[in-house]
């Protein structure tokens, strides 16, 4: 008997109930997936988005993509700086500019120190912005006190 199912990127497609749990290559985009089994009639159709890329991002075509290893920039004690992958963090290495052996760690590298820096200028701004504040409230009491008195003297 005949069933409609969607792969996994929101194509509509046709198959057997025998089909049901085998391997399908989806004909419009080409992911390959798993055919699901044939629901009974009286479970609910699911609704799928035109654009599941939209409303999933990142789901289908991503997982079937290796991820590129993230690379790090290390300086050598001597300054050249060296591009890294991130599992080989930990490993004793020679300079291929001037030979200084180094233990590559994520703490000297040059990303590392960037993020750093950006957390401490998001920290004082933080602080700046927090004493500004209190200088508005101190001004603004120190302005009404000074109304208050003018009043008072305007009063005796």
């Amino acid at each position: 008997m005949a069933f409609q199912f969607m792969c996994p990127r929101g194509h509509l497609l046709e198959g057997d109930e025998s089909q049901g749990g085998q391997q399908c290559r989806c004909p419009q985009c080409g992911m390959v997936f798993i055919i699901p089994m044939p629901a009974p009639a009286a479970v609910y159709e699911a609704v799928v988005p035109e654009e599941s890329e939209a409303a999933f991002p990142g789901f289908g075509g991503a997982a079937d993509e290796p991820a590129e290893p993230r690379l790090l920039h290390i300086p050598c004690p001597n300054g050249h700086e060296l591009e890294t992958p991130e599992d080989m963090l930990g490993q004793e290495v020679l300079c291929p500019h001037c030979n200084a052996q180094f233990k590559l760690r994520e703490k000297d590298s040059i990303e590392f120190r960037r993020k750093r820096q950006a957390e401490i200028e998001r920290m004082h701004h933080k602080q700046a912005k927090n004493w500004m504040n209190w200088a508005i409230a101190l001004g603004v009491i120190v302005v009404l006190g000074v109304i208050g008195m003018i009043v008072i003297a305007m009063n005796n």
